[in-house]
């Protein structure tokens, strides 16, 4: 009885062990998982060829770049489970700068190659091109692309790309970059810019240098300088109770703020009810816009206000894009940053 007694801790190590052991197998499955669907080494077709570009099936064809291509690597798990991997590609051995691989937790993914302000979206299953944009002054601007006329219709649809851009978005801005700001560019109509050729989205998502971000949206570095002054003036008085309270205060004196300006072009704290009609600031149910620019005719800014790190949904960039079209008739581009007290 003793001897069962003095072996009973030892037996739960051994069980404690396994259970670990079973945990890091499975998560090592799914890693060679995702690495066979989708390996950022896998070789591609030469560019010229009818299907250059796209991912060449393991065996076939050339050999692809090594490891040796890759300058850096990061991964991350977002909390509903997106998994990014970002991608940093030495000068010279791929005709662009970085990969970003959003992996859904379905398990379908998209590729996101950037090539200075350019941006080429793949099929993470495929390697097919779904969409290609430039980001402008006045946001994000689509590039015609070759298109196999076999590419299956739902390869071909813009806005099933958003919900990856967005996740992408989220992981860019979690990040802490001094010297560049994360945006998120794309349409207002429904995140489709051409309706009549839904195969040439225009989304674009990824760290803009500040000059840049300043072309595009004038009024960031004002509305940086109110959001800081503001959250260290709120933070001082000790006027909050939780950090949901501290960032309402913050919200209501930003909105003072602006609207005391009396700028058709620049408008603050704009509320909508459930029919998506104008209400009251803080009406019960009612979705609320941080800050709007009208950066010029067809581009509206959005500054989104955020404390925390919470991600930006898809559910919540529609009604961005809507309300932005309602407030400022004739949007068809969005530019959405965030905006983090310093």
């Amino acid at each position: 009885m003793r001897q069962r007694d003095s072996l009973h801790p030892d037996v739960a190590a051994v069980k404690g062990l396994l259970a670990r052991a079973a945990i890091d197998l499975e998560a090592l499955r799914l890693e060679r998982t995702l690495r066979r669907k989708f390996s950022p080494d896998q070789p591609r077709a030469p560019a010229g060829q009818p299907d250059g570009g796209q991912w060449i099936p393991s065996g076939g064809g050339e050999s692809g770049s090594s490891e040796s291509d890759v300058a850096s690597r990061e991964q991350t798990i977002l909390d509903d489970g997106t998994r990014v991997l970002s991608l940093r590609i030495r000068s010279g051995r791929r005709d662009y700068e970085r990969q970003d691989i959003v992996t859904a937790p379905d398990g379908q993914s998209r590729i996101f190659e950037t090539s200075g302000l350019t941006q080429t979206i793949r099929d993470g299953e495929t390697g097919a091109v779904l969409g290609r944009s430039t980001f402008t002054s006045t946001g994000a601007e689509p590039e015609a692309f070759a298109q196999p006329a076999f590419a299956p219709p739902a390869v071909t649809a813009g806005a099933a790309i958003v919900e990856f851009a967005l996740g992408l978005y989220t992981f860019y801005a979690q990040r802490s970059d001094p010297y560049n700001r994360t945006v998120l560019g794309l349409s207002a109509q429904e995140f489709v810019p051409n309706p009549q050729n839904a195969a040439n989205p225009a989304i674009w998502v990824g760290p803009v240098t500040q000059t840049m971000l300043d072309a595009a949206c004038k009024r960031n570095g004002q509305v940086e300088k109110i959001t800081n002054q503001v959250t260290r003036r709120v933070r001082a008085s000790g006027r909050y109770r939780t950090a949901q309270d501290l960032a309402n205060r913050v919200h209501f004196e930003i909105h003072q703020i602006v609207k005391d300006m009396y700028d058709p072009n620049f408008k603050s704290e704009i509320s909508f009810d459930a029919a998506q009609n104008l209400t009251r600031y803080g009406a019960p149910g009612s979705v609320r816009l941080d800050l709007l620019e009208r950066s010029v005719p067809g581009t509206t800014c959005i500054y989104d206000y955020k404390a925390g790190n919470s991600k930006l949904t898809l559910r919540r960039a529609r009604t961005l894009a809507t309300m932005a079209n309602m407030y400022f008739p004739g949007t068809v581009r969005i530019i959405v940053t965030q905006v983090k007290p310093r």
